[in-house]
């Protein structure tokens, strides 16, 4: 194949990873937003008070898995906006940089879906909503979509390693 069909080639992928950045970064904002909506609908927000924790019976286990469940919000937005630097960086040839931003989110989008999953246990589970399982399986699906950005940008890099001679 000649270079300047791989260069073509090369360029298009950089747009397909772009746009596919663009689209999972708008994904973990909805997760984000699902998840909230399911967290408001439960019975966990009472729980962020210590003292309504332990006048209910549930103990200081249900406070650590509201509190979790808040910081699994965090995370997601985290991965959201490492999601979106990594696809600005490739925009601008920065790969190393890009790769690197790529593997936070990745990771964030993990505590994300870690710390969602806490809540799945009791005492937590007896007061959680149904909407609260697809935000758990949206927050899944998100770490797999991130999980295929890195074959994306890998491909996209391909181009651009040092060829023999």
């Amino acid at each position: 194949m000649s270079r300047a069909v791989l260069y073509k080639r090369s360029e298009e992928l950089k747009q397909r990873y772009s746009l596919y950045g663009m689209f999972a970064s708008m994904f973990l904002i909805v997760t984000m937003l699902v998840g909230g909506v399911a967290y408001a609908s439960s019975n966990l927000p009472v729980y962020l008070s210590l003292n309504a924790a332990m006048a209910s019976g549930y103990g200081p286990g249900i406070f650590a898995q509201s509190l979790l469940t808040l910081l699994s919000f965090v995370a997601a937005v985290a991965a959201a906006f490492l999601v979106f630097l990594s696809r600005s960086t490739t925009a601008r040839g920065e790969f190393a940089s890009s790769s690197r931003l790529l593997y936070a989110a990745i990771t964030a989008a993990g505590l994300a879906f870690i710390f969602a999953s806490a809540a799945l246990a009791p005492p937590a589970s007896q007061v959680l909503s149904p909407l609260y399982y697809a935000y758990i399986a949206m927050a899944a699906a998100a770490v797999a979509l991130l999980v295929y950005a890195v074959f994306l940008l890998r491909a996209v890099t391909s181009y651009y390693t040092p060829r023999r001679k």
